[in-house]
């Protein structure tokens, strides 16, 4: 048995950063920009007012403070988005809403709520000082301002930001294409009646799933029968149009099937098949057809997901531009205890991590922790790192990897 360690810095040792790209903006949430970005537009782009209210110029902010009260006639009323240009008459004020244009010759914006006001006339009695209620352009982002440094994971609010400084398209490392394959006899389709000998083929659905949270655009190449032409022209066709290929199953040691055989000759005899000092997912295989990377995960259900969140979503992530793409745990107070032996494997505990009522992060093992129990994994939020060794006890300080954010 291999480390895991050496096992993640193998794969990610053989992965390549995908090509770097002008993406759409509404395509590049989740994305990570392949350069630093900088401001093309000024935000806000002019002067304009901060609240619904009445716009006056310096004289009459000069007569009110010095009267405490003034009444002024109201010449004209400007919305958001228009476009006339407008100035002050003296002894006038005008009407203006949230986001309009301030008029060339406005010194401040005296809100609505301290304005008493009929159609043509506005008293005010409130003090106002020059620049009150007043959004100067350029006062949030000014141009050539430095936006986002380079490998920055894109969210909503990093889009509507370049959005709003005129940003169409962003320089990111492009969102890749995985492919899933199941591969054997025995596997039946979702919806195809179950007979005798048979059984549903999860894996590929719940890889497509895990793979498409990642983040990435997923294939479903479905079942491929077990017959080595068919396998042969599956994978290859795959490998032209895919980034990535994962399936399920025959990575075990002692494991001989047409698919481990085909997989070691369209690599060339380099795939790996690895036994890794984990559980569960110990068995995995990793290699290329071409330089397509594949990666052969156990057909435990469980095992399947937990060798993808360890294996091969950091490869994932650096294929995605992502520079420290390894899982980062976090630490938590173990609510109950975790016996196991000594057996030369560290073990991930599945577990249901949470804030207690305390305000700090405690974390439950879960009672059912076989490989085949995908029911059971399907209640849990984390994977509880165990060290080789007698285990832990209740109140104990643990690592643990929150699952769907490693």
């Amino acid at each position: 048995m291999i480390p895991l360690t050496q096992a993640q810095q193998y794969v990610l040792s053989n992965i390549d950063t995908s090509r770097a790209m002008a993406i759409p903006i509404d395509e590049a949430n989740g994305l990570i920009t392949s350069g630093s970005l900088e401001a093309m537009e000024e935000i806000p782009p002019f002067d304009n007012t901060a609240v619904d209210g009445i716009a006056i110029r310096s004289e009459e902010i000069d007569r009110l403070n010095l009267s405490g009260s003034i009444e002024v006639r109201i010449a004209a009323t400007i919305a958001a988005g228009s476009p006339d240009k407008v100035e002050i008459a003296p002894g006038t004020c005008v009407r203006i809403m949230t986001g309009a244009p301030i008029p060339s010759n406005c010194s401040a914006v005296v809100m609505i709520e301290d304005v008493v006001a009929s159609d043509i006339m506005a008293t005010i009695s409130c003090r106002i000082a020059p620049g009150d209620n007043i959004r100067r352009k350029g006062s949030d982002i000014a141009i050539g301002t430095r936006l986002f440094e380079s490998n920055t994971r894109l969210t909503p609010a990093h889009i509507g930001v370049l959005a709003s400084v005129g940003f169409a398209k962003v320089p990111a490392f492009r969102r890749i294409k995985i492919g899933v394959i199941s591969t054997g006899d025995e596997l039946a389709e979702v919806g195809q009646a179950l007979t005798y000998g048979k059984i549903r083929d999860s894996n590929r659905h719940s890889l497509l799933a895990i793979a498409s949270s990642s983040g990435a655009n997923v294939l479903d190449l479905g079942i491929v029968k077990d017959r080595p032409e068919d396998l042969r022209k599956a994978f290859l066709d795959a490998a032209k149009e895919v980034d990535v290929i994962i399936t399920s199953g025959g990575v075990s040691v002692g494991d001989f099937d047409y698919t481990k055989a085909i997989l070691n000759e369209l690599s060339n005899g380099k795939a790996q098949w690895m036994q890794i000092a984990i559980r569960p997912a110990k068995p995995f295989a990793f290699g290329k057809i071409d330089n397509t990377p594949f990666f052969g995960l156990p057909g435990n259900p469980v095992s399947a997901l937990v060798s993808f969140e360890l294996l091969v979503k950091p490869a994932l992530r650096k294929m995605q531009g992502d520079l420290e793409p390894l899982p980062r745990p976090v630490l938590a107070k173990a609510t109950g205890a975790y016996k196991r032996t000594p057996d030369g494997k560290r073990h991930f505990v599945r577990s249901n991590l949470h804030v207690n009522n305390s305000g700090a992060l405690a974390v439950k093992p879960l009672d059912k922790q076989g490989s085949h129990m995908l029911h059971e994994m399907s209640k849990a939020n984390s994977l509880i790192i165990v060290e080789d060794g007698d285990g832990f006890l209740k109140d104990q300080e643990v690592e643990v990897l929150p699952l769907g954010a490693l």
